[in-house]
């Protein structure tokens, strides 16, 4: 997990405390981390993988 929060240029303690503290852009990362962990994904892949859908989720998005 550290590895690809470092790499989405995320805090460790500051993603937590923002976790613990129900933000939602946290929660939705920590549930693609943990999946795509469960998936058996490299960090590399996963980074990669939640680039691609962070650019979706955000490209997407209705204001």
């Amino acid at each position: 997990m550290s590895d690809i929060l470092q790499a989405l240029h995320h805090k460790m303690d500051e993603f937590m405390y923002n976790l613990v503290h129900y933000s939602s852009y946290e929660i939705i990362l920590y549930l693609w981390i943990n999946k795509l962990y469960a998936q058996g994904k490299s960090s590399d892949e996963a980074i990669q993988l939640i680039y691609k859908a962070r650019n979706i989720l955000l490209l997407n998005h209705k204001t």
